[in-house]
């Protein structure tokens, strides 16, 4: 097992009710089958990161495989690295990216980590051959040199964590939105809507492998157009008035832009 106690930073051993370390420091399991790995103190509110109803608007949007073409293409990058039994979804909200290299890449063991406890309490509940924690990607409760591939879907991450826990030759690979993802629902919001910022190029102690880009255009019915803007920061944004008439729209074609990035981690 992979996971370490994030208060002393010895390695974690399983016990009947959960998690304990060394040091008796212990963390019990949830009857869902994750684990609370992010204590009081690496909190910034009571509730961290994003809220039920994206948790959910999110689920939704996968389950109707609007983002299907990306997992697939993400699938592809990870069956494609050598020798890679381990992978760390960091920000791994409900599960889906994991859940679906699972079923197609074989004999590989995936640990997902997210700060907000409704995704991974979603997570496990679905997917049961993968093990999950709530924690924060800034301190990682996961074993040095322990990970083949680490990956970060629209979540920030920290280079020097990510380092720690690579082992040597091992491949992080960091997903975000190409500069014109969303675009249609950018401009039915937004007066003067910008472009996402493209991914970059390269990460200290590590040289890049491969990228590429993910784009395809999606009819959305009304129920997914207001699920995705609930599970995006478009929830957040934009002028009330547009955003009213927009999740009154009946079908709402989009834009789906992604970029990747697969980098190796210098021995």
């Amino acid at each position: 097992m992979v996971w370490i106690c994030p208060i002393c930073e010895l390695g974690l051993e399983k016990t009947p009710q959960g998690w304990s370390c060394d040091n008796q420091h212990s963390f019990d399991q949830a009857k869902e089958g994750y684990v609370n790995l992010l204590p009081a103190h690496q909190k910034r509110s009571k509730n961290p990161g994003d809220n039920l109803e994206m948790v959910l608007g999110r689920r939704t949007i996968h389950e109707a495989h609007l983002y299907q073409p990306l997992a697939e293409a993400l699938t592809n990058v990870v069956a494609g690295c050598k020798h890679i039994s381990t992978l760390l979804d960091i920000g791994s909200g409900e599960g889906y990216y994991g859940g679906f290299i699972a079923r197609s890449v074989p004999g590989i063991t995936i640990y997902g980590i997210d700060i907000a406890k409704s995704a991974v309490r979603l997570a496990a509940k679905t997917y049961r051959n993968q093990r999950f924690a709530v924690a924060g990607a800034r301190h990682l409760p996961v074993a040095n040199s322990s990970i083949d591939l680490a990956m970060c879907i629209f979540s920030p991450s920290t280079d020097n964590e990510v380092a720690r826990v690579l082992k040597n030759g091992g491949h992080y690979l960091e997903v975000g939105p190409a500069p014109r993802h969303l675009w249609q629902l950018k401009t039915a919001l937004y007066d003067q809507p910008r472009e996402h910022s493209e991914l970059r190029r390269s990460v200290e102690g590590s040289t890049l492998a491969q990228d590429g880009e993910v784009c395809y255009d999606k009819q959305l019915n009304n129920a997914q157009l207001q699920a995705l803007v609930a599970a995006t920061p478009l929830a957040f944004g934009g002028h009330r008035e547009k955003k009213a008439e927009l999740l009154e729209q009946k079908e709402f074609t989009v834009t789906m832009a992604f970029s990747w990035r697969l980098f190796t981690l210098s021995n």
